[in-house]
């Protein structure tokens, strides 16, 4: 279930999560065009309970990877 409100510290968490998933990812975190999506999957797991940074943002890395990857093949395109 999200949450309707989150703690200044939850939200610090969530960003540096999002910063280092967007490293990982090799992607601006804020103006690529997938930014918005990944800070998504970032508070989805927050919300699922995880509340390590690092746990964080490589779940949310690795699921952004294979969406973009699946997104990729179908337009015909292929990422690594």
């Amino acid at each position: 279930m999200r949450k309707l409100y989150y703690t200044a510290d939850e939200w610090r968490l969530m960003q540096a999560a999002h910063l280092a998933a967007s490293e990982a990812l090799g992607r601006s975190p804020s103006s690529h065009e997938n930014a918005d999506r990944l800070a998504r999957r970032v508070i989805l797991f927050f919300d699922r309970g995880l509340r390590d940074e690092a746990a964080l943002a490589y779940a949310a890395a690795s699921v952004e990877r294979l969406a973009s990857a699946i997104v990729a093949r179908r337009e015909g395109r292929y990422e690594q």
